[in-house]
């Protein structure tokens, strides 16, 4: 794994580039033990990637039927209800960082993926500058944690067949608003679907839908 995050430090040198097991890690999340996933990530292996661009499936049945998805829905969300789907593509652009008010679990399949991620505190007048981001590797087979306002978004591909990548979260999330928050002020101009607040880049195609711009710097492409 450290010569594949050496190669990824190679094409990408103005990007910091560490691993999930890196002790960096801790102030966005943690890797998970205990829990056995070789059948979550049969099952996750089993859902398609787009030719082209990232798909999102906020809840998938079968994901959802698992007992290791039931599992971590108790001990790790407290027995809130949760929902489980996933994020695949081939995605490798920046465009937008999101945050929830809940944790995210994650987990990828066959060569993992880049997690782009920043801290709440990162944020100044809810805008981040790029240079805050770091790049975390996620191997394949690994759960993680994200943490409640940790501003992250679709994972980066690392190679050209794209990514898959487990997406569990509190249920309802990412849901259609009840109304529009365009014109709220604060952190309520960040609202763009349920427990989802957004920021992007100008040159985003979130931008050209309205959302909140709060991101200054280069639009970051993952290089491979």
């Amino acid at each position: 794994m450290k010569d594949f995050i050496a190669f990824l430090r190679e094409k990408n040198p103005l990007l910091r580039i560490v691993s999930v097991f890196d002790d960096e890690f801790k102030a966005y999340g943690r890797v998970l033990t205990g829990f056995d996933t070789s059948r979550l990530s049969a099952c996750l292996g089993e859902t398609e990637i787009p030719p082209e661009g990232n798909c999102y499936v906020a809840s998938d049945p079968k994901l959802e039927a698992l007992d290791v998805v039931q599992a971590m829905g108790a001990e790790l969300f407290g027995e809130m209800p949760v929902q489980a789907g996933y994020c695949n593509g081939r995605g490798y652009t920046l465009n937008a960082e999101e945050y929830h008010k809940c944790s995210e679990i994650n987990l990828c399949t066959g060569d993992g993926a880049v997690l782009l991620l920043a801290r709440f505190e990162d944020m100044e007048n809810y805008t981040l500058d790029v240079k805050k981001l770091v790049g975390f590797y996620l191997p394949a087979g690994v759960p993680v944690e994200i943490y409640p306002r940790v501003l992250h978004f679709a994972p980066c591909r690392v190679s050209e067949e794209g990514f898959r990548c487990l997406v569990i979260l509190e249920k309802g999330t990412n849901q259609p608003l009840e109304k529009s928050y365009a014109d709220a002020s604060g952190e309520g101009r960040l609202l763009w679907m349920k427990n989802k607040w957004l920021l992007c880049h100008p040159d985003s195609p979130q931008c050209a839908k309205g959302a909140y711009v709060g991101i200054r710097g280069e639009n970051i492409r993952l290089h491979i």
